[in-house]
């Protein structure tokens, strides 16, 4: 009973603060909350983490695979225009390791994390779990690329995305989905809920951009 407490708090304090982020940015502090878009990232790992307690050591593995995927991905993405396109991240993000942030990694894995666990309530069939949560990374880029550009996440070159953005997203997404059926950890739902939180907030916010 204390554990679902616990989660019921934390999932009560990251829609909370996600909602203040929302808020705040349609006003004159926009600047200001923008700036905070790094410790946003981080407050919601840490979240997570919180959240798993006696999962965290199942969690740590495929976490560390998928964050290395994604962060090698992007490395290969920034330096070849290769995967991606050809783009550069801003300042936004915090603390660059070869041009590509290191938050960019984690969010690989919590994102990935989170629309595994979300596919569940679909099927159980795993194969089946691949193809469905790798459609909402891909959904999940979608609603997101207006508003990250906007918030200096990065750019691109041509100023516009290229259609296999969506395709190399889908492939380290099933990738992902992989790994995480390979390496089983149990969730709290906050995972989902995270997932789910930040696909509505920019759905919103990208009203505020188009």
């Amino acid at each position: 009973m204390k554990i679902k407490k616990l989660n019921y708090y934390l999932a009560i304090t990251f829609v909370f603060f996600l909602l203040v982020g929302l808020i705040g940015m349609f006003t004159s502090f926009e600047n200001t909350f923008k700036e905070l878009s790094f410790f946003n990232l981080v407050f919601t790992f840490l979240l997570v983490l919180i959240s798993l307690k006696s999962e965290i050591n199942h969690f740590i593995k495929p976490f560390l695979i998928v964050f290395l995927i994604g962060f090698i991905a992007e490395q290969i993405g920034v330096h070849s225009g290769l995967i991606f396109g050809s783009y550069s991240y801003g300042n936004s993000l915090g603390f660059r390791v070869f041009q590509v942030p290191l938050i960019i990694g984690v969010n690989w894995a919590i994102l990935s994390f989170g629309a595994w666990h979300i596919s569940e309530l679909f099927t159980s069939n795993n194969r089946n779990r691949f193809l469905i949560g790798s459609l909402f990374m891909v959904l999940f880029d979608l609603v997101m690329e207006p508003t990250a550009i906007a918030l200096n996440y990065w750019n691109w070159t041509s100023g516009e995305i290229p259609l296999y953005n969506y395709i190399s997203w889908f492939g380290i997404g099933f990738l992902a989905m992989f790994i995480y059926a390979k390496f089983p950890t149990k969730t709290s739902g906050i995972t989902k809920i995270v997932f789910i939180s930040q696909f509505i907030f920019f759905i919103i916010l990208s009203l505020k951009f188009i």
